[in-house]
């Protein structure tokens, strides 16, 4: 029998009453995984602050998983800690899990590092390089490796904060040149242009100005704090796809819809109007090409495990706006819609098939949205119904903001739009106080009624 050890490590030391509630509970999917990989002795290691893999209550663990084995670290545990207990577990191969984080999105970065530490202990690793983790947790790094090899992107400008905000000029400078030259050049980009940090998470601390004189306000003004993008805003319509598995074994999705139900709002991953669905599989835009250009990016980046990729379609052109190279707001959607759970993706790699995966005409339907707050006894009664995949409650706690829970969920199993449709109004039908009409009329008239 194959002793696999999934690993993931977390650098967000996690507020005790930060929960994760989720149906099916993480625990069941484990054993539920396990079972579909007999062959497999599978180790689950990680800290008490990965709550996307652990059932965990106030701090504690509430359910153990009864078919694999489990390793809990300290929330404190680092890079070295998950090296020695990982090589004491003695695995014939090691997977890395690198799951999100609010404010640095970084945790791929160690899981990279314990990767490569493993590796020199002579033991096989499945994760992708210390380089690419860097590449995709730094924007401007993402869009130069992009912008190199050919992928369609929107034009860019990078600012370095330091420079930019200088207080180095000697006695006789006449002013910041830097500054001078950047605010040259946004002058010389098509309005409106979006403004991000290099390195930020979730969408969070994004503005969008319409004019030059916007833009330049927000940039000399206090709240510009860090590295930023200038980056061209791209009118079209979002979409976001995955890439899953190893070099010579990807499973590529096509794009899922992502849209807001309020006109003229920026897609939140955090709101409760935005709405994610598909597959979309419209043969007007070219759906394979654009799978076969996630391919080819996924082998030139050497990615490994789940990959994130947003994308805008612009003129019947698909273009990148950015990667996420971990567990990602889709991950629960799009397994679902492969007929898999998200911890699937990675035992998969332990060598398992894929083909069978990545033939679209197997794909199923899936939608993903929002639900107003509820009870466990609500969330666990909803997730018994028909079609529904995952029920996920998350609450939140940002530092300087007030704490706050939304509920994430995902129905599937569809063979047709017009089927997920009929599907989510009658659930919606059957809790009002729960799923907000405005949403299933929303995708409704998005789709024409299918």
């Amino acid at each position: 029998m194959k002793r696999i050890v999934l690993y993931s490590s977390n650098s967000k030391y996690r507020d005790r009453t930060s929960n994760c509630t989720v149906y099916p509970k993480w625990a069941a999917q484990w054993d539920q995984v396990a079972a579909r990989h007999p062959d497999y002795e599978i180790y689950l290691v990680v800290q008490l602050n990965g709550r996307y893999f652990l059932d965990i209550r106030d701090g504690e663990l509430t359910e153990r998983p009864k078919k694999i084995n489990l390793r809990i670290l300290p929330m404190e545990a680092k890079r070295d800690e998950f090296i020695e207990a990982v090589a004491e577990i003695g695995p014939d191969l090691a997977i890395a899990m690198p799951g999100p984080v609010s404010g640095y999105d970084w945790n791929g970065i160690r899981d990279a590092d314990i990767a490569e530490g493993l590796r020199k202990r002579g033991i096989e690793t499945v994760c992708y390089s210390a380089g690419t983790a860097l590449d995709c947790f730094d924007k401007w790094r993402t869009h130069q490796v992009l912008k190199a090899n050919g992928f369609r992107i929107p034009d860019a400008i990078y600012l370095n904060h330091e420079l930019f905000v200088s207080k180095k000029l000697d006695a006789v400078s006449t002013g910041n040149v830097y500054q001078e030259h950047i605010l040259w050049e946004v002058w010389n980009m098509e309005m409106p242009v979006v403004i991000k940090s290099t390195t930020g998470s979730s969408s969070m601390g994004i503005f969008v100005a319409k004019s030059f004189e916007e833009a330049r306000d927000y940039l000399l003004s206090e709240s510009l704090k860090e590295d930023v993008l200038i980056e061209q805003f791209l009118k079209g319509e979002e979409y976001g796809a995955e890439v899953h598995g190893d070099r010579g074994g990807y499973v590529v999705s096509p794009p899922y819809r992502i849209f807001n139900t309020v006109s003229g709002q920026l897609n939140d991953p955090l709101g409760a109007t935005t709405l994610k669905y598909g597959p979309v599989l419209n043969e007007d835009l070219h759906i394979e090409e654009l799978r076969g250009e996630l391919r080819r990016m996924a082998d030139i980046m050497g990615f490994s495990g789940i990959m994130e990729i947003d994308l805008v379609l612009v003129g019947g052109e698909w273009y990148i706006l950015e990667i996420n190279n971990r567990w990602s707001g889709l991950t629960t959607l799009i397994t679902a819609s492969q007929e898999r759970l998200p911890f699937d993706v990675y035992v998969s790699e332990a060598g398992s098939d894929p083909a069978r995966l990545d033939d679209v005409k197997n794909l199923k339907y899936a939608l993903q949205f929002k639900m107003k707050n509820a009870s466990s006894d609500d969330l666990e009664r909803i997730s018994k119904e028909s079609g529904m995949k995952s029920v996920i409650q998350y609450d939140v706690r940002l530092p300087g903001k007030e704490p706050f829970s939304f509920n994430d969920a995902v129905i599937g199993g569809y063979d047709s739009m017009k089927e997920l449709l009929l599907g989510f109004e009658a659930l919606q039908k059957k809790y009002p106080k729960m799923i907000s009409g405005e949403l299933a009329e929303a995708l409704k008239e998005k789709e024409g009624g299918a």
